[in-house]
C-alpha cells in the first residue's frame, strides 16, 4: 500500500517537471539564432589618416551570399589600443576611451598605425589601416622628379608626392595615404594607384592640352593647390589623304578624308586633340555637325551641294587649351579649300521692304522666289518692318533684324525652314551684323536714335535669350570660322566678344569702316583702325600685328577662301592683300603685300562686297552705278555687268554655286544676273504695293538673301 503511493507520488512529480521544462523552452528568454556573413563591409575601406585624439566613426555591413544585408551583431577590434582603441558602438579613439560600452572621453594616445577589423560570427571584415599622427598645419605637393620643362606633353605620365608638416616639421610618414584631387581631369586625370608605388604618392597622366590644379589632402586638411599644365597647342596643320595641294576641286557628293597634324609648345605631335572643325559653307561641304569638337585625328568632308567651302579645324576653348589665362585659341596654319562641282541645286531667294518704315498700319510681307524657274511665292506678313536678312550658314534659319522695338514689343524675327514657322524675340533689336559658324549666336546693333540706348545684342539661338551689350554705333561685325570670338566695330573702338572672356574695347588711332576674319581665324583684318590703312589683329590675343597702307580707308574687306588673300574695296580700286602666316602658338606671324587694281568705273560708292564661295570672283555693288562690278581674283581683271533699265543695285545675294546673282534695285524689280554670261537675264516683278496693312503706301523690295 505504501509503495503504491509514493509510486503515485514519483509519477506525478515527474509530470510536473516535464511540464515545468516544456514550458521553460517554449518561453521568450529562448537566445536568438543570429544568421552567419558571407561578408561583412567596414567602412571607411583601405586606409584613413586622424589626428592624435582624433574620434573616427567606423559602421559595419553584414551581407549574405547574394550581397543582401542582413542583421548579426558585430564587434570591432583594434590591432594596437595604445594607438587606437574603438567602441563596441564602432567610435574609434585616436589614443584611449574612458569606456568601450558608453563613450564618452577620448584621451590623446601615441602616433602609430592600427588596424581596425569588423567581426561576426567568426567572419571578419577587410581591415582599415589607421594612420594616427600630429596635426597637420600644412601640405606641399611636389613632382617626384623635378621636371626640365613647365608643362607635360599629352599622354605623359607623372608621379607627385606629398609632404605634410606639423609645426614646421615633416610628418609624412605617419600620416599614411593622401587623398589626391584633380580640378578639371579633362586636363589630367588621377591614375589608378599602381602596385609598388609608395605611400603619400599619386600618379597622373596629361590629357588635353591645358592647365588646372591638383590637391592632396590628408585628416581634413587640403593642402596648396598644385598647378599642371598640359602643353599647350602650339600649331595646327592640315591635309587632304591622298592629295599633296588643300585647294581641291572635287564633285559633288564625293567626300575627301581630312587629317589634322598638332604640335605642342614642347615639339611634340601629339594626338587624339579636341578639335573644332568648321565649314565655311555647311551647306556645299559639310564636316558633321558644323563647328562640334572630334577627338579623332581626321574628319570626312563630305560635298553636297556645287559651290565650295573653307575647312579648318581649330583648338578652341573651353575644350582645348583649357583653363588658360587669358584664352588661347589656336588656329592651322592654312586652311582646306574644296571647290565643288555639279548640276546647281535648287534653292530659294527671300525678299523683303523697308517701305513700311514707322508707318502706323502698314505691314511688311517677305516672300519668297523658287529657283531655277524663278516663281514668286504668296507673301507673309512679318511682326516688324525689317532692316536686315541674314542665314544661317546651314540655310536652316533667316534672321530679320528690325529697327524699332516698340517699347519691348517687337525685336528679332526667325524665319525657320525646317519647321516652316515664323517666330519673333523680343529680347533683341537692331540690324543683324553676324551670325556665328554654328548658327547659335547672332549679333544686332540697334542704332534707332529714337529707342535709346543704343547697344548691341548677342542673341543665344539655343535659349532664345539675349545678352546687351553697351555698345554705341556697332556698323560691322564677323565672327572666327569657329565661333569662339566676335569682332564689333564701332567707329575707333574695336570690341571683342567672347563667351569666356570679358568684353575687351580696344581704342583705334583712326575709326574702322568693316573687318572680316583670315580664312584660317589666325587675324583678323580691319578696313580702317588706322588713317588710309588696313589693320591686322592677331586673333588669340587681340594683339595689332600688322598695319597694311591702302590708298584710301576701304568701305568694305573679305577674305577669300585659301586664307592666301583679303580683297578690300577702296574706290576707285579694289585691294588685293596678299597673306603669308606662319603658326607660333598664341603669337603667329604674318606678312602682306598689297596690290590695287583700278575696277575702271571712277570714283564710285560701294554699298556692298560679296566674294563667291569658291572664291573665283568678287561683286561689287555702288549707289552711283547702274551695274554689278566684278572681279576676277585669279588673274586681277574686272568688268561690269549693266542692270536692265539702267536701275541701281539695292542689294544682291549670290546662290552657293555662283551662278547666279540676284539683286534688288531702284526700279522695284529683283535682277537676276547670270555670271557666268554676265548678263541681266530676267528681271522679276512684284506687286506694286509690297506691303500689308490695306494702307495706301508703296513698297517695294529691297532685302534680299538667298538661302545656301
Amino acid at each position: 500500500m505504501g509503495r503504491s503511493v509514493f509510486f503515485s507520488f514519483a509519477v506525478i512529480l515527474s509530470l510536473v517537471l516535464i511540464t515545468a521544462l516544456t514550458g521553460c523552452g517554449s518561453s521568450s528568454r529562448t537566445p536568438t539564432e543570429f544568421p552567419v556573413p558571407a561578408s561583412i563591409i567596414l567602412s571607411p575601406v583601405n586606409a584613413v589618416s586622424v589626428d592624435v585624439g582624433a574620434i573616427q566613426s567606423f559602421t559595419a555591413t553584414p551581407q549574405n551570399n547574394n550581397k543582401q544585408t542582413i542583421t548579426t551583431p558585430v564587434s570591432f577590434q583594434s590591432s594596437n589600443t595604445a594607438v587606437l582603441t574603438i567602441a563596441a558602438n564602432g567610435s574609434a579613439c585616436a589614443g584611449t576611451w574612458d569606456s568601450l560600452s558608453v563613450p564618452q572621453v577620448c584621451t590623446p594616445g601615441q602616433v602609430g598605425v592600427a588596424q581596425v577589423t569588423a567581426t561576426a560570427k567568426g567572419v571578419s571584415s577587410p581591415p582599415t589601416t589607421v594612420y594616427v599622427h600630429q596635426h597637420i598645419d600644412s601640405i606641399v605637393v611636389k613632382p617626384v622628379t623635378p621636371p626640365s620643362t613647365s608643362c607635360f606633353s599629352k599622354d605623359t605620365v607623372v608621379n607627385y608626392e606629398a609632404h605634410a608638416f606639423s609645426r614646421g616639421t615633416e610628418i609624412t610618414s605617419s600620416v599614411g595615404t593622401f587623398i589626391w584631387q584633380v580640378l578639371n581631369s579633362g586636363v589630367v586625370g588621377l591614375n589608378a594607384t599602381p602596385i609598388g608605388l609608395p605611400t603619400g604618392q599619386g600618379q597622373f597622366t596629361a590629357r588635353t592640352p591645358g592647365t588646372t590644379s591638383i590637391f592632396a589632402s590628408a585628416s581634413g586638411v587640403s593642402g596648396v593647390p598644385f598647378t599642371f599644365t598640359t602643353c599647350a597647342v602650339e600649331s595646327i596643320t592640315l591635309a587632304v589623304t591622298g592629295s599633296t595641294s588643300n585647294n581641291l576641286t572635287v564633285a559633288k557628293g564625293t567626300s575627301k578624308t581630312l587629317t589634322a597634324t598638332v604640335v605642342d609648345s614642347q615639339g611634340a605631335t601629339i594626338t587624339g586633340v579636341p578639335l573644332t572643325w568648321c565649314s565655311s559653307e555647311p551647306a556645299s561641304v559639310g564636316v558633321g555637325t558644323n563647328c562640334s569638337t572630334n577627338t579623332s585625328d581626321t574628319v570626312s568632308a563630305t560635298a553636297s551641294q556645287a559651290g565650295g567651302s573653307t575647312v579648318t579645324a581649330s583648338c578652341t576653348p573651353p575644350t582645348c587649351n583649357i583653363g588658360f589665362t587669358p584664352t588661347q585659341p589656336i588656329y592651322p596654319e592654312g586652311v582646306v579649300s574644296l571647290v565643288v562641282t555639279g548640276t546647281s541645286q535648287s534653292t530659294t531667294v527671300w525678299v523683303a521692304s523697308k517701305g513700311c518704315g514707322t508707318t502706323d498700319g502698314c505691314v511688311s510681307n517677305i516672300v519668297s522666289v523658287t529657283t531655277p524657274a524663278n516663281t514668286v511665292g504668296t507673301p507673309g506678313a512679318l511682326p516688324a518692318t525689317p532692316n536686315s536678312l541674314l542665314f544661317r550658314r546651314d540655310g536652316s534659319q533667316l534672321f530679320v533684324g528690325t529697327d524699332r522695338g516698340l517699347l519691348g514689343t517687337k525685336g528679332l524675327t526667325i524665319v525657320s525652314l525646317t519647321a516652316n514657322t515664323v517666330s519673333e524675340f523680343t529680347s533683341a533689336t537692331g540690324k543683324v551684323l553676324a551670325v556665328s559658324p554654328d548658327g547659335k549666336k547672332v549679333i544686332l546693333s540697334h542704332t534707332d536714335p529714337m529707342e535709346p540706348p543704343n547697344q548691341v545684342f548677342i542673341f543665344d539661338t539655343t535659349n532664345n535669350g539675349s545678352v546687351a551689350l553697351r555698345i554705341t554705333g556697332a556698323t560691322a561685325a564677323d565672327f572666327s570660322p569657329d565661333g569662339f570670338k566676335a569682332y564689333i566695330v564701332a567707329g575707333s573702338t574695336l570690341y571683342v566678344y567672347s563667351p569666356l572672356d570679358a568684353l575687351k574695347a580696344i581704342s583705334l588711332s583712326a575709326p574702322a569702316k568693316d573687318v572680316s576674319f583670315l580664312a584660317n581665324g589666325a587675324f583678323a583684318y580691319l578696313a580702317g583702325g588706322s588713317s588710309s590703312a588696313i589693320t591686322v589683329r592677331r586673333t588669340c590675343d587681340n594683339a595689332l600685328a600688322q598695319t597694311v597702307g591702302t590708298p584710301a580707308t576701304p568701305a568694305f574687306i573679305k577674305t577669300i577662301p585659301d586664307a592666301a588673300q583679303v580683297l578690300a574695296v577702296d574706290p576707285p580700286s579694289i585691294d588685293v592683300i596678299n597673306v603669308t602666316t606662319t603658326p607660333t602658338g598664341c603669337t603667329p606671324s604674318v606678312s602682306n603685300t598689297v596690290n590695287s587694281v583700278n575696277l575702271g568705273q571712277g570714283n564710285f560708292v560701294p554699298t556692298q562686297l560679296i566674294v563667291s564661295a569658291d572664291g573665283s570672283r568678287a561683286y561689287v555693288l555702288a549707289s552711283n552705278l547702274a551695274s554689278i562690278l566684278v572681279f576676277n581674283i585669279a588673274n586681277q581683271t574686272s568688268s561690269a555687268i549693266a542692270l536692265a533699265a539702267n536701275a541701281t543695285p539695292s542689294q544682291g545675294s549670290l546662290i552657293i554655286d555662283g551662278t547666279l546673282l540676284y539683286v534688288t534695285a531702284s526700279d522695284g524689280l529683283v535682277h537676276v544676273i547670270d555670271t557666268v554670261a554676265g548678263d541681266d537675264i530676267q528681271q522679276i516683278s512684284f506687286p506694286q504695293n509690297f506691303c500689308g496693312g490695306g494702307v495706301t503706301f508703296t513698297c517695294k523690295p529691297d532685302l534680299i538673301a538667298v538661302r545656301p
